[in-house]
Order: structure tokens, then sequence, then C-alpha cells
């Protein structure tokens, strides 16, 4: 963690200590902010977007049942009806575990936001997914997910949290995407009545949120609940060796419960707190290098194969998407690893070894070595300040680049794609080093976010002058019209054609946007030759599968495979 993010944090801490023990916003005596739903009311309070328009905010809400005592490490449970009382969702609810300060933090935090400018109306959608490597991350108003942005335009914004670490993830269980799918129904039952169209719901996903988007694309649970899809920095067409069994047995074994009975373990581990289960899992994280160590599982209930298999056949919810990265993503994260002389000449020339772990695949020489030799050279045996960034550009490329540019390759044989890379430098960044001239060297992981939602963690809100409110207006203005009409554009004269089986363009995201090929395809084609697309043609397997189904003329089955391609 840089120093930004170490201030940043601190000043998370000193804010989030007060917000308990008061509300940032006058709650009205009278009902305009009173909305009734089946569960029962709930009371809301008034926010300000970043123009002054007034937003009418429900934060707090439970979508599901805590899941403490015997539903922890279980599928999430509908929450129960609190009528005939009035819920109070006038300010954030507690984050759910993470490393932090654990006061901030409650098993009891599968809640969500709802921010609407017109209760009465019938508007676009978006549902945010945060990021955080399935460890971090919540969707709480100042700390990530501000509103003040997005409701400059006539949309409703819900955010919310999800299971983290090994609570979400213990064994395989998946239990982190089911608590999105609830979320995500609780969307569909109950957003009318904040003035949302449930049946124009938009994913919006950034980092480890845009991978949990892409694997609602193919989950057979999410199939009918959205309706486009912006993925940000992410997705889970990507070569990731998962290994939750690993994680959960060292876990257990940490703590002293037992390893290998799946019911033993799981009921030893509901007796030890989350702070422990937290703390123990955090004490992995020695080198502070990116990486996802609890990840989704194939497990035929949420997802019944890998997302490129199903992407590939057609077998997805075939939306239209809005596909983004950033230039630099993980470029410049190693440098804060320079003063680890030791530690780098141990990768550099133990590289075969440390690969696997790094970048995410199951032991393998000969790819290390591939990876090394096209990044860093074959014979490079040192890293440090000439070459820490190339070292860096492996992260990028294999854990974020790649995964995006397959699913942007895969999707657009069904559906249309808008393939967009930020390059422009604003004024501040998350992990990018500046220049003497106090301007960030690129365009780092997340640095596009702080157009989109301002927060403590990726930027503040701006100012009213502030140099860069241009693009905040450019990247809102495409994200509400994508999830109003599934075009990002506004104006018949600015093009932006999707990428679809025919072509593949990329919008080069600067202060002056431009159309071009795709950016490092030919980086991605090591990743491809390493880790190759499923093998066949999906496109073609699927005009086959149709062709037989019309052959044969059984209806049932038609009828079945036209359900399946219609998600």
């Amino acid at each position: 963690m840089n120093c930004l993010l170490r201030q940043l944090v601190v000043v998370v801490v000193l804010l989030l200590v007060v917000l308990p023990s008061c509300s940032l916003e006058e709650i009205p005596s009278d009902s305009e902010t009173l909305v009734s739903t089946s569960l029962g009311s709930i009371q809301g309070s008034t926010m300000k977007s970043f123009s002054g328009l007034t937003i009418n905010a429900f934060r707090g809400v439970p979508y599901a049942e805590p899941p403490v005592g015997e539903l922890r490490f279980q599928a999430p449970k509908p929450v129960r009806a609190w009528a005939p009382e009035t819920l109070k969702a006038t300010s954030d609810s507690l984050i759910c575990p993470q490393t932090g300060v654990t006061l901030f933090m409650s098993e009891d935090c599968l809640k969500l936001n709802v921010y609407s400018k017109n209760l009465t109306g019938s508007l676009p959608v978006i549902v945010y997914i945060h990021g955080g490597a399935n460890v971090l991350g919540s969707g709480h108003s100042l700390y990530e997910a501000g509103p003040q942005y997005l409701l400059e335009h006539d949309v409703v914004l819900v955010t919310f949290n999800y299971r983290l670490g090994a609570l979400g993830f213990l064994g395989g269980s998946n239990n982190a995407y089911l608590d999105q799918v609830m979320a995500l129904e609780w969307v569909h039952f109950h957003i009318s009545k904040f003035g949302g169209n449930p049946d124009e719901v938009t994913l919006l996903g950034l980092s480890a949120g845009a991978m949990a988007v892409s694997l609602h694309l193919v989950s057979p649970l999410s199939a009918s609940l959205f309706h486009r899809a912006i993925l940000m920095s992410g997705s889970a067409t990507n070569h990731f060796s998962i290994h939750n069994e690993f994680w959960s047995q060292l876990l257990a074994r940490q703590v002293g419960c037992p390893l290998y009975d799946k019911y033993d373990m799981t009921e030893c581990l509901r007796n030890v707190t989350w702070q422990r289960i937290v703390e123990v899992c955090a004490t992995w994280e020695q080198y502070k290098f990116v990486n996802m160590k609890w990840n989704y599982e194939i497990d035929g209930i949420f997802l019944t194969q890998h997302p490129s298999v199903l992407i590939d056949k057609g077998l997805f919810n075939r939306v239209p998407l809005l596909v983004s990265f950033t230039t630099n993503e993980l470029d410049f994260t190693t440098q804060e690893h320079l003063s680890k002389d030791l530690l780098l000449h141990d990768i550099i020339t133990n590289f075969d070894d440390y690969a696997p772990e790094l970048f995410l695949f199951d032991y393998d020489v000969q790819k290390s070595r591939r990876i090394k030799s096209f990044y860093l050279g074959e014979n490079t045996n040192e890293l440090n300040a000439t070459n820490i960034e190339q070292f860096g550009k492996i992260f990028s490329d294999g854990i974020i680049g790649h995964g995006v540019y397959r699913l942007v390759d895969l999707a657009r044989m069904y559906t249309n794609v808008y393939y967009t890379r930020m390059d422009y430098i604003g004024k501040r960044s998350v992990s990018v080093p500046l220049t003497e001239e106090n301007v960030p060297r690129g365009v780092g992981h997340a640095d596009d976010w702080q157009y989109v939602m301002p927060s403590l963690w990726y930027g503040t809100q701006f100012a009213q002058n502030h140099k860069d409110l241009f693009m905040m207006q450019r990247l809102t203005d495409w994200i509400t019209h994508f999830a109003e009409t599934g075009t990002p554009m506004l104006d018949a004269d600015q093009h932006w054609p999707p990428c679809n089986a025919q072509q593949i363009q990329m919008l080069y995201n600067d202060e002056v946007a431009k159309l071009g090929p795709p950016a490092f395809d030919d980086y991605y084609a090591v990743w491809d030759e390493l880790f190759p697309k499923p093998r066949g043609n999906g496109a073609a397997q699927s005009q086959l599968q149709l062709h037989v189904v019309v052959v044969i003329g059984v209806g049932l089955v038609a009828l079945l495979f036209g359900n399946k391609c219609s998600h």
C-alpha cells in the first residue's frame, strides 16, 4: 500500500468514527422519503448530487438475513418482513468483515443502498458490484460508492455489500455470489417502489466486481435479473487457477479446526470469531503483491462450466456489454517493492517457482519461462528500477488485461460489445507515482473510478472548477446512456461502433477519444498461447445445435434451447 492509500485509510477511519453516532443529512419530518414495500415501510433521508439536486437515499436496507450463527457459511436467506414497523434507513450499515478497523465491520452486513431522485418514476437502474479482490470493499456511500455523479442523470442507483474472503468462499461455496444474486432479486421485486424499472437493470462492476458481473452473465441464477452489463478492469474469462479448498484447509489448520471432513471443518469454524478468521487470512499476504486467493467455483448451481466455455458456446445472457480497462492497470504496483532487494533477487532467480503463485496458474516451468522471456528477457538476473515496471506489466496483463480481452473476443460473436481503454491522465491516482510536475505517470487500476463515484478510497468529490470534470461528465454520460439504451454514445454524430462477429475496435479514451485497433494484442497473444481459448468454434457449434433442433422438430427440446440462447 503506497503513501496515498495509507493517508486515505486514516481519513476513512476518522470519518467512520463519527458515522454511527450522527447522520450526515437531516431526516425529513414528513413522508417524502417514506417508501412502502411488501416487506414494510422504509424511511430514508436526503443527499445532494454534485450540482445540488436532491437525492432520496435509503441506506442500510437489509436484503438477506444476517449470515451469523448457524447461517454463517450457508447460502443467504431472504430477509424477513419487518412490517408493521418502519425501517430507519438513514445511514450506511457496517461493512462486511475484512482487513481494517474491525469496529466498523459486522457479519450482519448484507445491506444495500438505494438512491433515486424520482420515487414515482420508472427509470433505468444501475446496480454496482464493488471490487477488492474478493477480500475488500463495500457499497458504502462515503468509503467507495457515492451517488453524487451518477445521480446527476435520470437513473436509480443501488450499491450493496456481500460476504468476503473465507466468509464468502469457504470450501468453494460461492456464497459471495449467491449474496449478489439475492441482492439482484431484491432489486427485481422492490425497485419499482423507488422509481426504478425492474426491466431496465444494468450491472456495473469494478475489478473483482467486474469479474462478478462476468459470472452473472453465465449463471442460470442471474439470467433474468439484468439487461445490460458494464465491466471495468475485470473478467472471469481468464486462466486463474482456483484453490478455495487449499485456503480453507490452511485456515482450518491455523485455527486448530478439522481439515478434511467438510461438515466438521465448517462446524468448527462457526465457533471462531470473524475477527480471528480475517486476522489469520491476512497473514497470507506477506509480499503484498496483487493477487486473488478466494474465487468462484464451478458448483453446478451458480456456475455450471468455466465462464470462457459458456460464453464461447453462446450460453450466456446476451446483453449489450460495455467493457473497459486502464492503460497501466497494475504496471506501477510493483514499484513499492523496490527497496526489498533480497525478495526481488529471490523472485528473479527463482522465477519458475514464484510465477504460478504471483500470476495465478498451476505450476508449469515452461509457462513461467515463457512469461519471463517475453516480458523481462530470458537471461535477466536482476529486478531493479530499470525493469520493475515491466515486471508490473505481467500483473496488468495476466491478472486483468488478458481476461478482459478474452471476454470481448468471445462475447462479440453473440452480442454488441463496446470496448474502451482509459488513457486520460488526471490530476490524481490511486497507485501511480507522480512526476516532478506532480502529475501521475500513467493511468493505474481503478483510476477511472474517480470519475464515476466519489469516495475516500478512489478520489473524493471534485471541486466545481476541477480540470478533470469533463471526464466525469463523459463517463457518467456513457454509463447512464448505456443503462437506458444499450449504447454508450449520446449523439448520432459520435461514432463508436461495437465489436461484433465482423470486427473488433477499441475507443481510446483520452482528452480526445479516438477509435483504433485493440491495444496490447501482441501481449495477449502470449497468454492465448499459454492458456488457449476453448477449443472449437463456439458460434459454429451453436448454429449446428440449432439446426439439429429444427430438423428434429422436438418442441420441448427447441423450447429449452431457445431459453438458453435468449439468456
